[in-house]
């Protein structure tokens, strides 16, 4: 076993499901901020793929600064019309020129990454009829390209995670997955949904923002029975998924009176009014919950070779899920994992399981099971590289 600063702790405060109050957000894969994530990550993916098929190696990149800004739309029931396009800016910095010397074409292979994950993930949202995207991602810094070469940490960055979900992310994480990826082929609704959860002292309230599709909702009162319908279905839907009683509102900003409903033509408000930045939404665990451990890096379009800002987090991520799945005694583990830049990515500065028991006691024979996952999973950062390839997990 190599030498590596592992520690093992005693987790102490109060039980997340003991605590009277909890919050926790989930943003769709339609949300501007998921989407740009998206886009970031599906350009990593790409570059990297070409430069393992055109070169036998990854270059250094991260393209993590995508920027989406807002177009316009007139909506009304029956009726929609894109008034200016959505723009989407990809920034960030890759290598585009190889030591070889060859050209790589950088800027096609960001825009047609993008417009292949809004094709994929967008039933509505058209990248050529909707969207303009332009690409300005620059040449990245000597310094780091070397440190990609070498395999080491290529910045002085920590990533953390916990495991497993409270009650109350488990509802707002499948409730909004629900939408998604179910009721979008079931009702008239788009993918920028936001699911915000509340509990408090015992009462739980999921708010759902969920975009209708103007062109089939045709008057005040089909919008109103066709919320009703959605509302009902995801109601039904918490009420199966776990022991937590919650109760579920839908577009609580809504004035039918007023003709003031969430309307749209591609399904997210992208196309008026919201904009959208990478690292502004979910977490690598899929939720924003402030009552956990978070880092503020943005994993999704990083380097998957040497960026700790992506490899640290969702390896936290990952050893976090082991140790509750493979040591018997643990019921919940947070994980924090701090680089040094240029130092090698299997040996960081320090990696730490904070853990709660189930026995109450943090024994010996634990801390060795949990050092143990932790130093397995360190070893193998050649594996995380691939499983970051092949897009195995998500950043968002």
């Amino acid at each position: 076993m190599t030498d590596r600063n592992i520690v093992v702790t005693k987790a102490i405060g109060t039980w997340i499901e003991d605590r009277p109050v909890e919050i926790v957000e989930r943003k769709g894969i339609g949300h501007p901020d998921s989407l740009c994530d998206g886009i970031a990550e599906r350009i990593s993916v790409e570059y990297t793929k070409w430069c393992h098929k055109n070169l036998g190696a990854p270059l250094h990149h991260n393209f993590d600064k995508v920027q989406l800004v807002a177009g316009d739309v007139d909506v009304r029931y029956g009726y929609a019309e894109l008034l200016k396009p959505i723009r989407i800016q990809i920034a960030g910095r890759g290598t585009p020129v190889a030591p070889n010397g060859t050209k790589i074409p950088m800027d096609a292979i960001a825009i047609n990454a993008a417009k292949a994950h809004i094709r994929e993930t967008m039933k509505h949202l058209d990248p050529d009829q909707h969207c303009v995207i332009d690409s300005y991602a620059g040449h990245g810094s000597s310094e780091l390209m070397h440190a990609v070469n070498e395999v080491t940490a290529n910045d002085t960055s920590f990533g953390c995670a916990h495991w497993p979900y409270s009650h109350l992310e488990e509802s707002v994480y499948e409730t909004c997955n629900y939408i998604n990826l179910d009721l979008v082929n079931q009702f008239p609704v788009g993918e920028d949904v936001k699911v915000m959860g509340a509990r408090v002292a015992g009462q739980t309230v999921l708010t759902c923002a969920i975009p209708f599709m103007a062109r089939e909702i045709r008057d005040a009162q089909e919008y109103v029975e066709a919320k009703d319908a959605v509302r009902h279905a995801v109601q039904s839907f918490v009420d199966n998924l776990n022991s937590m009683k919650a109760r579920v509102d839908v577009n609580t900003a809504d004035d039918v009176d007023a003709g003031a409903v969430y309307l749209t033509l591609t399904g997210t408000s992208a196309e008026m009014g919201d904009d959208g930045s990478v690292g502004r939404g979910n977490r690598v665990t899929g939720v924003i919950a402030p009552f956990r451990c978070a880092s503020l890096e943005a994993a999704a379009g990083k380097n998957p070779i040497s960026h700790v800002g992506k490899l640290y987090n969702v390896l936290s991520f990952l050893v976090a899920r082991d140790i509750v799945d493979q040591v018997a005694d643990v019921k919940q583990a947070e994980v924090y994992i701090l680089s040094q830049i240029g130092k090698p990515l299997d040996q960081p500065l320090v990696a730490t399981a904070n853990v709660t028991t189930i026995s109450g006691d943090l024994t010996d024979a634990v801390r060795a099971e949990v050092t143990a996952v932790l130093d397995y999973r360190l070893s193998d950062m050649v594996g995380l590289r691939e499983v970051l390839l092949n897009q195995e997990v998500t950043m968002y």
